[in-house]
């Protein structure tokens, strides 16, 4: 399937067949019922997000994401200061400080603004 067990990672694009609920669109990939159930998932939060704004069922909005445990299990807390993030997984789960370590290195190294300056320091 295309939810890596070894590594707990997807490569990058690795995110079409599930955004699309697409488990035949690469005939050499065999969809497992995790990944089914993961992509799922992930349509509905795009969908209520699409439909309100907001990637949490809503009371009273009509369509099956409100009856699917595995999103009505998890709130996905809007972004602030304690940087909760939902892991999306089979059985999603909400953290903060995802990979803090890191994002600081990045941080500290590439030194400039995504959207207006181009990097000058790279090692």
């Amino acid at each position: 399937g295309y939810c890596s067990a070894s590594t707990g990672r997807v490569c990058h694009s690795a995110d079409i067949q599930p955004v699309f609920a697409s488990g035949a669109a690469i005939p050499t990939i065999k969809q497992t019922g995790d990944d089914a159930r993961f992509a799922r998932q992930v349509v509905d939060r795009f969908t209520t997000f699409a439909k309100t704004g907001n990637p949490n069922p809503q009371p009273g909005l009509v369509g099956v994401e409100n009856q699917n445990p595995d999103v009505t299990g998890v709130n996905w807390k809007a972004y602030d200061d304690s940087n909760p993030i939902l892991e999306l997984n089979v059985q999603s789960s909400l953290s903060s400080n995802l990979e803090n370590a890191e994002c600081t290195w990045i941080e500290t190294v590439f030194k400039y603004s995504f959207w207006t300056e181009v990097p000058g320091n790279l090692p």
